[in-house]
């Protein structure tokens, strides 16, 4: 019989295959059966020796959402929420450009779902309220993309 792994290992497993908040990482640990002080103490070990840092892997993943250009910046907070990163440090992120970045990514969405000929304003506007969008985001890429039409 395998002798089952400590909380230290598994959760450095876990860092290994992909970044993680250490409210994730804890919840994920205590699903396996962990005990609650044999977890604490191996976050504990994690965080002295630099191996899990939230706030800068909250940073990093913040960066590379906004980066990407794919997503409103509502999106970007609620799924860095979602990944266990306190929402306060999340929102110091967002940068003061913020209405250029929605705009343009908005506008790539526009362009990757929807085809000048078959173009639904109602479906559009739609679309990318589901991802975050504002209203006033939403008029504007709307507009252009039937402009460029």
């Amino acid at each position: 019989m395998r002798q089952k792994k400590s909380a230290l290992m598994k959760a450095t497993d876990l860092l290994a295959n992909q970044e993680q908040s250490s409210t994730v990482l804890r919840q994920k640990l205590l699903a396996r059966r962990y005990d609650a002080a044999e977890v604490d103490d191996a976050l504990a070990k994690l965080k002295k020796y630099n191996y899990l840092d939230d706030e800068d892997a909250c940073r990093r993943q913040f960066e590379n959402f906004y980066a990407e250009g794919k997503l409103s910046v509502r999106q970007i907070v609620v799924k860095l929420i979602q990944r266990g990163f306190d929402q306060n440090f999340i929102e110091q992120l967002i940068p003061a450009d913020v209405d250029e970045h929605e705009r343009l990514a908005a506008s790539r969405a526009l362009d990757k779902k929807f085809s000048h000929g078959e173009f639904n304003r109602a479906k559009a506007w739609q679309f990318l309220s589901s991802r975050g969008f504002d209203g006033d985001v939403i008029s504007s890429a709307i507009e252009n993309f039937q402009r460029i039409d």
